[in-house]
């Protein structure tokens, strides 16, 4: 399987841009091509998705993979994420909204902050049931104990995170791992 979280896919300015100066040219840009240019190369042909939930993008990529493999979905999955800044419409697009930090600072949960930096990053994993990854003789940076995936709902704003949401998701991760977070130490 092949899991993508993704998010904006600005890629179809550039085509605006030039059609624009009198060049006929159309730029595709949809995201499903990014996983599924993967599954066509290597044959794949488990779950081929890309998925675009803002900013949880990559995290609910890496929930679908782990499902999929629990549920028998796949063998193995490569799950991942990407975020770059391709064009200038992005920061206009995020100042407009006021997602922008007028301090040119990531603050966003810290007082008086008032937005974020968007960062660029691209980063992929592959996974696999931790019995078959033994068999296999993988080398094993981790394991993924549990996961889940939730929504704030109705809060103060659209793009306003909820922390009792972000509570509940981490306790229903840590149900679905079947951990105790006592004895986890905190920072």
């Amino acid at each position: 399987g092949v899991f993508v979280g993704v998010g904006l896919s600005e890629y179809g300015f550039f085509g605006a841009e030039l059609q624009a100066r009198g060049v006929n040219i159309a730029i595709a840009g949809a995201p499903a091509s990014i996983a599924n240019r993967i599954s066509y190369h290597f044959n794949f042909s488990g779950p081929s998705m890309a998925i675009d939930t803002m900013c949880s993008s990559s995290l609910t990529a890496l929930h679908l993979a782990c499902e999929a493999l629990r549920h028998g979905r796949c063998e193995a999955a490569i799950v991942g994420g990407v975020n770059l800044s391709l064009h200038p419409n992005k920061y206009l697009l995020l100042a407009q909204g006021k997602f922008a930090s007028s301090k040119g600072r990531c603050e966003a949960f810290g007082e008086g902050g008032d937005g974020y930096v968007p960062a660029e990053g691209v980063g992929a994993l592959v996974l696999k049931p931790l019995e078959q990854a033994v068999a296999d003789g993988d080398h094993i940076h981790g394991v993924i104990k549990g996961v889940a995936v939730n929504h704030g709902g109705k809060v103060n704003g659209f793009t306003v995170p909820n922390p009792q949401a972000q509570a509940e998701v981490v306790a229903n991760a840590l149900r679905d791992a079947e951990i105790d977070p006592r004895p986890i130490p905190c920072p």
